[in-house]
């Protein structure tokens, strides 16, 4: 099953979080995201725990962290990416990274990972942030995007592939 990477981020700033919370409140974005990870394995780090402190229905939380130790069902905590990883390759079901920035930035290097599905929120005035999205369009290729509005902020969800290796002979 392929591995996919998730995300919500302010254009143009690529702007993910502040203070431990999502930088916007868009009801219709978060319905969107839950339709679309129901049923999958939601891979995060320690810090989007941390914002959440709680499952999430009709999903898994599996928790990347290096002192984090919880107990609860449809939670699991992995202390290394090695052991995350040799997790992952035993389910069938579709595996979603979620959050947060250091997630993103090493899922978008594992060659398991073949889809970004980006919601680009137009906030061009909205810079107060301390998270913020890597860097990913020379490796990515947008292939379908639909437009949404919720409360008067126009949001963009947009299908990314990742490009094909070019060969030079």
């Amino acid at each position: 099953m392929a591995w996919q990477v998730i995300a919500a981020l302010s254009y143009p700033h690529r702007l993910i979080g502040y203070k431990g919370r999502l930088p916007w409140h868009l009801p219709l974005e978060l319905q969107l995201f839950r339709h679309r990870t129901w049923g999958g394995i939601l891979v995060i780090g320690r810090r989007t725990w941390e914002s959440l402190q709680r499952s999430l229905p009709g999903r898994e939380l599996w928790i990347l962290s290096r002192t984090l130790t919880l107990e609860l069902p449809m939670v699991r905590v992995f202390s290394t990416p090695e052991a995350l990883l040799a997790a992952l390759a035993e389910v069938r079901k579709p595996v979603f990274f979620a959050g947060g920035a250091e997630i993103y930035r090493w899922a978008l290097c594992l060659p398991q990972v073949d889809t970004l599905w980006l919601t680009w929120v137009y906030a061009p005035d909205l810079t107060q942030g301390d998270t913020f999205f890597p860097p990913f369009e020379d490796q990515w290729q947008a292939v379908a995007w639909e437009f949404f509005e919720d409360r008067c902020v126009p949001f963009l969800q947009v299908l990314y592939r990742r490009r094909e290796a070019s060969t030079n002979e």
